[in-house]
């Protein structure tokens, strides 16, 4: 099974923590649906004829695009790509362009899957973090969404950011209670962003680690008593809801990535995109309208990294053990070997034993463990 992730790289204003890549200019929109187009076709082999569980269009904002525009790229996925009975396709989604007219439009459409990004439901917590919705619209896009039956929905919060209280944190948490899925991520402090730059220079303090520990121990136990799984370090599901799109990224599944900055992996290599709007639009028009166009230096759209094999044992032991399954036995000593397998076991008695978990089939990580998971899957690393 293989992903197809799609990057919307428009935002109208970008936000103090984001360090993705987006334009605020919106001119180009229309070019850059066309070139979107012409990858998906060009690149249609990348995958090997891998069967396409999910498709995620990412961003930016992918909610800057009419619905129909959309359900234009999710038609040439589907006319050019074997595809899963039950695929899954998301869209990104910010609350303020969910109005009611645009989610009935979008409920014709192929998307089953919304991620709205809330991030907090409090308006003096969405300035600092240069979001542009409100409180009120985080609210209504929910109710707006479950209104046209979109029943897999998809929620993320910040915590550990400068002004969130635990008591505000609490009031966030309970607002998305019965939300089938949510993605609670930690503050990461970007050195590009613009938040990093006002805590830097005194505009704004960062969050004691003891108040971002108390906050992460509320996330944890607000898990279990609403049953939501804990099955990646920071994301959270309803039994059957998990994101398969990030799953896969997880468990070492091929993924296309179209768009400026998208990133692709087919087991051999990696490669991103240019993250230019303009001269990844330039590219693909010169090389249609060119059988010669030169492929080499500054007109080449992507570069491109070939893994060696304990590069992508390394990456699989990074994210699979971030994960509620672990990574599997049985999937090293096939894809990797059995001197890899060895190297693990050998690895792991320089681990804390009540870290981890070791049946025949897997190595899995405990609650205790989780809060060490970088740490301890670089002490397994080649």
């Amino acid at each position: 099974m293989a992903g197809i992730y799609i990057h919307i790289p428009f935002c109208l204003q970008k936000c103090s923590y984001c360090n993705f890549y987006s334009e605020s200019d919106i001119s180009l929109k229309d070019k850059l649906i066309n070139t979107l187009l012409t990858e998906i076709k060009l690149r249609a082999s990348y995958l090997n004829n891998e069967t396409v569980r999910t498709i995620y269009f990412g961003g930016g904002t992918p909610t800057l695009l009419l619905p129909n525009e959309i359900q234009q790229m999710i038609d040439a996925v589907f006319s050019l790509f074997q595809l899963s009975d039950e695929i899954e396709i998301t869209l990104e989604a910010n609350p303020n362009n969910l109005t009611e007219e645009y989610i009935k439009q979008l409920s014709a459409t192929a998307i089953n899957r919304l991620s709205i990004g809330i991030q907090s439901f409090y308006d003096n917590d969405l300035q600092t973090l240069g979001r542009i919705h409100t409180a009120k619209q985080a609210e209504e896009s929910i109710l707006l969404a479950q209104k046209y039956h979109f029943n897999n929905l998809s929620i993320d919060l910040m915590y550990g950011f400068p002004g969130l209280t635990l008591e505000k944190w609490k009031y966030n948490l309970n607002k998305i209670k019965n939300i089938q899925h949510i993605s609670c991520y930690q503050l990461t402090l970007e050195k590009k962003s613009l938040l990093y730059q006002k805590i830097k220079n005194g505009i704004l303090l960062s969050t004691p680690e003891d108040e971002i520990i108390e906050q992460y121990h509320y996330l944890i136990s607000f898990a279990k008593k609403h049953h939501f799984i804990h099955y990646e370090t920071s994301n959270f599901c309803q039994e059957n809801f998990e994101s398969k799109h990030n799953t896969s990224y997880w468990q070492d599944a091929l993924y296309l990535g179209i768009g400026p900055s998208a990133h692709s992996y087919n087991r051999e290599s990696r490669q991103w995109n240019i993250s230019d709007n303009k001269a990844y639009i330039t590219f693909f028009e010169n090389l249609l309208s060119s059988e010669d166009y030169d492929l080499k230096g500054e007109n080449v759209v992507f570069e491109k990294e070939i893994l060696t094999t304990d590069m992508r044992f390394n990456e699989y032991i990074m994210t699979s053990l971030r994960t509620i399954w672990g990574c599997s036995l049985d999937y090293i000593q096939q894809h990797f070997g059995k001197s890899y397998l060895k190297h693990l076991r050998q690895q792991l008695s320089n681990i804390q034993p009540d870290f981890y978990i070791l049946s025949p089939s897997s190595l899995r990580l405990t609650e205790k463990g989780n809060l060490f998971a970088d740490y301890i899957a670089a002490s397994l690393f080649v």
